[in-house]
């Protein structure tokens, strides 16, 4: 029998810094993981990205180099080893973090679905 899944999104923002954005997003998707959830983790901190730190991983790659159109989605998506794919973030690169809104609607559209299906 077909069971139909239905995406969720859950976003975590605040428009000040240092208030536990990236601690609550990661404790949740790893909880969410340990329910036996598909979870993949965006972390659209593009100036001071750490979800990766946070998750205990190392990216080679990240949200900068799919924005640029060095790599695609699928590329710098990552499994941590709870389980939970990661989109990471750039971290220390000034010029994404002053990311321009013309620029940010120039970027192809990505079906993160079929991302976290594949």
């Amino acid at each position: 029998m077909n069971k139909l899944s239905r995406t969720q999104v859950i976003g975590i923002a605040s428009g000040k810094g240092g208030v536990g954005k990236t601690t609550v997003s990661v404790n949740l998707a790893v909880a969410l993981q340990l329910m036996g959830e598909r979870v993949m983790l965006l972390d659209a901190d593009l100036g001071l990205a750490n979800a990766q730190i946070a998750l205990g991983c190392r990216c080679d790659y990240n949200l900068s180099h799919f924005l640029s159109g060095e790599k695609t989605l699928q590329e710098i998506v990552i499994t941590t080893r709870a389980g939970v794919r990661l989109v990471p973030g750039a971290s220390g690169m000034q010029e994404m973090a002053a990311i321009g809104e013309l620029q940010a609607l120039c970027k192809p559209s990505v079906n993160l679905k079929t991302t976290l299906t594949t």
